[in-house]
């Protein structure tokens, strides 16, 4: 008896087997796709609800200039990453990022509280056609935010005159904050409580008058 060959899968089978083999590495993908990046910044609630506006008819012609000079972090810091601190280990986030670099966001918020707290002062962090009364320089040696939620800032800032009879102030502070480490959000919130001290002891020794 003679045995008949085995049927070979018609043209329609064969597309459709084909169009499955093609879809399966995008349903795969689709299954392991990541969690959407999510952006943070330093203080915009507070500074859109809190400050008093002050435009430039409210201060002097004469009234004293500010220069905000570009905050300095460590360098490993210095971009738009939200990390955590593991003892030696630095934890990037897979999900959150900072809006801008960080150095960005911290000056902004400097010169936005310092602004706050000082509205005889015209305070900026951009550059200026004729020479600032004061320029602010400030340095961030540390800034950690660690897995338990322990958060530390050590930095140094000088307050320097354009009239060269007067000093240029130094100062210097190490700050410590308590707080959740769970999420991009809590990271964030703890970063800013740290500038936000920092931003009070600059109000804290600014020149009076």
């Amino acid at each position: 008896m003679m045995t008949r060959p085995p049927s070979r899968p018609s043209r329609r089978a064969r597309m459709a087997r084909t169009a499955l083999s093609a879809m399966l590495p995008l349903v795969l993908l689709a299954g392991c796709a990541s969690p959407p990046v999510r952006f943070y910044t330093l203080g915009a609630p507070a500074i859109a609800t809190g400050a008093v506006p002050v435009t430039s008819a409210a201060l002097a012609p004469t009234a004293p200039v500010v220069e905000v000079g570009r905050i300095v972090v460590p360098d490993y810091l210095d971009g738009q990453d939200i990390v955590v601190r593991s003892g030696n280990q630095i934890d990037r986030s897979a999900s959150g990022r900072w809006a801008s670099r960080l150095s960005v966001g911290a000056t902004d918020l400097i010169t936005a509280r310092l602004a706050q707290a000082r509205t005889d002062l015209f305070v900026t962090d951009q550059p200026q056609p004729l020479p600032a009364t004061w320029r602010l320089t400030v340095n961030v040696s540390r800034l950690d935010v660690t897995r338990d939620g322990t958060a530390a800032l050590d930095a140094d800032w000088s307050i320097i005159p354009h009239d060269p009879r007067l000093p240029i102030l130094h100062n210097r502070a190490s700050l410590t904050q308590s707080g959740s480490a769970a999420t991009d959000g809590a990271v964030a919130t703890l970063t800013q409580a740290l500038l936000d001290q920092l931003a009070d002891r600059i109000v804290a020794g600014w020149p009076k008058g």
